[in-house]
């Protein structure tokens, strides 16, 4: 501490710009917290191969590299305040160095407290540290028979042993650093570690993924234990609190649970009595395209605008068209796990962020790995968005192709790869898959900002006429796919269908909110027994699984949220949800309504306060399940 005092001499007039020993200093500590974390990953992977089995070693080494980009993004949140104090330190700098000691000794104290916390809640649980514990500490008792099973001396021990070690490190590391502090002009300090803090950003995002850091950049296995090593324990914590991903309270809780079960079983009624549109002489193989924010409004034949999609209103007369189908969230996220899992979206959040809930769902690629299918997934941009690749590598499928597949040169848009690309390789790989195969293609080139690698082929420069014109380049790209695909050998025995992802706001024709989650399907190929037929009654996006699934003569227990479209006893119904509210769409009444205001703000067709709770406890139900996994 005396050497510390010696080298703070005052601050003398035009002082030199002395700043590299500052920005040492900052590396050193942020490079010891990678390494703790990386450290950590180690104590969990032994700790887990004594307590819960034996991993292989490939494993840790695999998932200590993937996992580092997410130890940098820690480290650098953890480095924000250090970052801007060190800008005051440019005459004096002891209080800098009592600042740290303070700092540290609270930050180590939580985030090791995290990190031993951590081993027992994964051993007993299956997933990393969330908020989840923490609402056992209102029942103490339940808390204490939770952890009683635990080697709670072990880990007390372990805890202390960690926070004494990791704060001598520091301690020692920062002593030693601050000893070569110099005096350094304030203005310059000040402009240079602005920018340097400001830099943080990049690893805090971790990099320049047009997605934020989350748990799919550093999933990359089919294998849970190794993602979950990969997984960094505080941030997985943090961004858990952030969330609020451990709450067990339903905020949308109306009405009794037995009056919410009577009224939700009433809509999804169960039975095995449909009609077969599929041929069933061989094993059926399924193309699913899903287009991005494909709106009923640029389809012809669905009261949308003509001209837009002239090829799906051509191809609609060769298949079976469902014209009152309707999205069950408003993003992308929403209505991939709606179509693949048959689950329904929540509003103010998206089940996809929080892998160990997903990992629970059921999904087409599940159900169809279970019957010998090979199954695969392209998307021309970064999987991790959304989080969509921890989601997809968990429903198991056999090959998932991205951006990085893609060479340099096919990456044309800022999203990624553009939909002919993509069409063309999987057209390709199709050549070569064996059937039965399910693969699945999500598009990208009608997201926002609506690049097209073409002529523009409606006027103007406006969102409207460019979301306009991606469509049409997206309708003639699909065309150009089926037309080859009807002459591979695969076609006669294959059902493709074509759906959204979810609505959109534009084109802007009307102000009705049900318009905006108003979607196509188009289900067509070689395997119907007939085309030319238009499916006119209300439906919803995740009765997708279980009306295919039963075409092919599969198991649809799992998928509870759903129905069989063509199982005639049902009632038609669709519900939808947005940020805080639910849609109930009625075969002769529809309604929107605010769940803060509690209000219906939109209405078609005079609906009761009957359909009012038939939304509510849809919503109770689906956002009690979600609450559940």
């Amino acid at each position: 501490m005396r050497q510390i005092i010696a080298t703070c001499p005052k601050f003398a007039a035009n002082p030199p710009v002395k700043m590299k020993n500052r920005v040492v200093a900052l590396a050193v500590n942020a490079m010891l917290w990678i390494a703790y974390f990386q450290l950590s990953r180690i104590l969990f992977f032994v700790y887990q191969g004594f307590t819960a089995g034996y991993h292989p070693l490939p494993f840790l080494m695999e998932s200590a590299w993937h996992g580092l980009i997410m130890d940098a993004s820690m480290a650098a949140y953890l480095m924000v305040l250090p970052s801007i104090l060190i800008m005051f330190t440019y005459d004096k700098w002891l209080w800098y160095f009592r600042f740290l000691t303070v700092y540290h000794t609270i930050v180590i104290f939580f985030v090791t407290l995290i990190v031993v916390a951590d081993l027992p809640v994964f051993q007993a649980w299956k997933f990393r540290l969330d908020t989840t514990p923490l609402h056992y500490l209102t029942q103490p008792s339940e808390a204490y028979a939770s952890a009683s099973a635990s080697p709670l001396l072990f880990l007390f021990l372990l805890f202390v042993f960690l926070v004494t070690a990791l704060f001598w490190v520091f301690i020692k590391a920062n002593q030693f650093s601050l000893r070569k502090f110099e005096r350094a002009n304030p203005f310059a300090i000040l402009l240079s570690f602005s920018l340097l803090t400001g830099l943080l950003i990049i690893p805090i995002r971790g990099g320049w993924h047009t997605a934020p850091m989350n748990q799919s950049m550093v999933y990359y296995s089919h294998d849970h234990f190794a993602n979950q090593l990969a997984v960094n324990a505080p941030w997985n914590f943090f961004s858990s609190v952030v969330h609020n991903t451990g709450s067990t309270t339903n905020p949308f809780a109306t009405m009794s649970q037995a009056k919410a079960d009577s009224l939700t079983n009433r809509m999804l009624p169960t039975g095995t009595l449909f009609t077969q549109h599929l041929k069933a002489d061989s094993a059926t193989n399924v193309v699913l395209i899903i287009w991005e924010s494909l709106t009923a409004k640029v389809v012809a034949p669905l009261g949308g605008l003509s001209g837009i999609t002239p090829n799906l209103t051509k191809l609609s007369e060769e298949g079976i068209l469902f014209t009152n189908l309707y999205a069950s969230g408003d993003r992308s996220d929403k209505g991939l796990v709606a179509i693949l899992s048959g689950y329904p979206s929540q509003p103010i959040t998206s089940i996809i962020k929080y892998p160990r809930k997903t990992i629970s769902l059921p999904s087409l690629p599940k159900s169809f790995k279970a019957n010998n299918y090979h199954t695969s997934f392209y998307y021309g941009g970064e999987t991790e968005f959304a989080n969509m690749k921890s989601y997809l590598l968990q429903q198991g499928f056999d090959r998932i192709v991205d951006k990085y597949s893609f060479t340099p040169k096919q990456m044309n848009s800022k999203w990624g790869a553009h939909d002919h690309v993509v069409f063309d390789r999987l057209l390709k790989d199709l050549e070569k898959e064996k059937s039965p195969f399910f693969s699945t293609i999500f598009t990208l080139s009608s997201h926002e900002p609506y690049e097209v690698p073409v002529k523009t082929a409606i006027p103007g420069n406006n969102s409207e006429q460019k979301f306009l014109n991606s469509h049409q380049y997206t309708d003639e790209s699909l065309f150009n796919f089926i037309t080859a695909a009807k002459r591979r050998k695969w076609w006669n025995n294959s059902l493709v269908i074509i759906i959204a992802d979810h609505g959109h706001p534009l084109p802007r024709l009307n102000t009705s909110r049900i318009s905006e989650f108003h979607i196509p399907m188009l289900w067509l190929g070689g395997a119907l027994k007939h085309g030319g037929f238009r499916y006119t009654k209300v439906a919803s996006q995740t009765d997708l699984a279980n009306t295919l699934l039963a075409q092919l003569g599969n198991d649809t227990k799992d998928y509870q949220f759903g129905v069989d479209l063509f199982n005639d006893t049902r009632t038609p119904f669709a519900y939808f949800s947005f940020n805080n509210g639910f849609g109930f769409i009625g075969s002769k009444r529809s309604l929107v309504y605010d769940n803060v205001g509690k209000m219906m703000i939109e209405s078609i067709g005079s609906p009761a306060y009957t359909d009012i709770e038939l939304g509510q406890a849809y919503l109770q139900n689906s956002f009690g399940d979600y609450l559940k996994r």
